[in-house]
């Protein structure tokens, strides 16, 4: 479960639970003051009520219209001393209610159908034949120095009415709290992590190739700055260890440079005697290769190390036209005994702002591939630049054997080659193409390889805006 929902889920169950016990507090209350009023009510009726049954000094029932009226609204009995009721309501002949002497106010359920005393319900009770809850008062009271026990009750026939409408009121708000809770932790919890998904953006974009890049760090000196200073350092650290490699790297080949060209010249010296046997000579020729093949090597490393630490980058305004042809010229030899069909397909005059040597680099390489791993028999080659919709296109697609989808998704990687026994025999050390790589980025572009129909097509794409 992602960390979002997670915030979300708890928001909305401590917003519940608070919502919950307001809601409980709150249901209690309401429920807590109809008793209250009716128990006030009852105590009032159980004072006034036998005040208008007494007359001087002896207890009597009167019969009169206002007492009788009065009192049949309520469930009245009086009684002695001796617990002999002396008094009761009309009420009473229908259903008889408990003396609790253990509380002085209490409900009872009874057997009573609504329907007895509410001849004439509402429409929405018309179907309502449930039993009567009565609500008993118990007050003892005192007159003319006799102790008498006044028992009051009320019928409750619309209270559990509105404690059901109470408790579906709440249910529903809670229901719509729950909603609301949902929306606005998903809201809230999208803003407690907005930071981190900048961090995770950022941390995304940063590699080996854009190890400058930094972490923002917020303005307060939270645990997301804490978080972002860290991965800053780390970064610092990274970078620090990856210069140092490519700079020994750089430093490494730079000095085998020296000894290896002392090497095959002195090979290119020996070879010319007279005096060596013919198998020495051989010998000789094939150290000379594998010796150039290692001049080639720490050539591919230094240029390579110069792009990754991004020294000599020297843009200029020239003729790509003009400098496609030169390049193509340099390889007239070698299309020839390979026997391939060249096509090439690009505006005249075409002028671009890059660095020249780079990119004579890069078309060298991939031109150099494309004739290296070309098919033995009726070879192609079609070559196309163009500027289109602000972006200039350099295409070159040659015919030869697939490249599987894994081997396309690499070989811009240093020291990777698809077919290493092939590589090996082409004199391949798998920088080529990542020398390419490494100057497209440095002009701010992207290259490209798709294997379609015995067609492997290299794309480069920069932007015009540089040219």
């Amino acid at each position: 479960m992602k960390i979002r929902n997670k915030i979300t889920l708890w928001i909305t169950g401590a917003g519940l639970l608070a919502s919950s016990v307001f809601s409980a507090v709150v249901f209690e209350e309401l429920i807590e003051q109809p008793y209250e009023l009716l128990d006030a009510e009852l105590d009032n009726r159980a004072h006034d009520l036998p005040e208008r049954l007494f007359l001087p000094g002896e207890l009597i029932q009167v019969a009169g219209n206002e007492v009788s009226t009065v009192a049949g609204l309520y469930w009245l009995k009086i009684l002695d001393e001796q617990q002999r009721t002396i008094y009761s309501s009309d009420l009473v002949q229908l259903v008889d209610l408990p003396l609790r002497k253990t509380s002085s106010s209490y409900t009872i359920k009874t057997t009573l159908l609504k329907s007895l005393l509410i001849p004439e319900p509402d429409e929405e009770d018309e179907d309502d034949q449930d039993h009567l809850a009565f609500r008993v008062r118990v007050v003892p009271l005192e007159k003319a120095g006799h102790h008498y026990t006044v028992q009051i009750a009320r019928p409750m026939d619309r209270l559990d009415e509105e404690v059901r409408e109470l408790l579906l009121t709440l249910a529903l708000g809670m229901a719509g709290s729950a909603i609301v809770l949902l929306v606005v932790g998903y809201l809230v919890a999208g803003r407690i992590l907005r930071p981190i998904s900048t961090i995770t953006s950022t941390a995304r974009k940063i590699n080996d190739r854009t190890l400058d890049q930094r972490l923002p760090l917020g303005k307060t000196k939270d645990e997301l700055h804490v978080l972002s200073s860290a991965l800053n350092t780390m970064f610092d650290r990274l970078q620090h260890s990856f210069r140092l490699q490519k700079e020994f790297i750089a430093s490494a080949a730079h000095e085998l440079k020296t000894p290896l060209t002392v090497i095959r010249l002195f090979l290119e010296e020996t070879q010319g005697r007279e005096d060596l046997p013919q198998e020495v000579k051989k010998r000789m020729v094939c150290q000379n290769k594998i010796l150039s093949r290692m001049e080639r090597l720490v050539k591919n490393l230094l240029d390579l190390s110069k792009l990754e630490l991004k020294q000599s980058f020297q843009p200029g305004r020239f003729d790509l036209t003009e400098l496609v042809s030169e390049v193509f010229e340099d390889f007239e030899t070698s299309i020839d005994l390979a026997r391939l069909h060249l096509t090439i397909d690009m505006e005249d005059g075409l002028l671009i702002t890059a660095d020249r040597d780079m990119i004579r680099q890069a078309l060298i390489n991939i031109i150099d591939n494309g004739i290296k791993y070309n098919r033995q028999e009726k070879g192609e080659i079609r070559f196309a630049a163009n500027i289109r919709k602000k972006k200039l296109t350099i295409t070159l697609a040659n015919t030869g054997e697939a490249i599987s989808e894994d081997d396309l998704s690499r070989v811009f990687e240093q020291f990777y080659r698809v077919e290493k026994s092939r590589s090996t025999s082409h004199g391949g050390s798998g920088l080529g193409l990542a020398i390419v790589r490494q100057i497209i980025l440095r002009h701010q572009g992207t290259i490209t390889m798709e294997s379609r129909d015995s067609w492997i097509t290299v794309r480069i794409v920069l932007p015009a805006d540089q040219m």
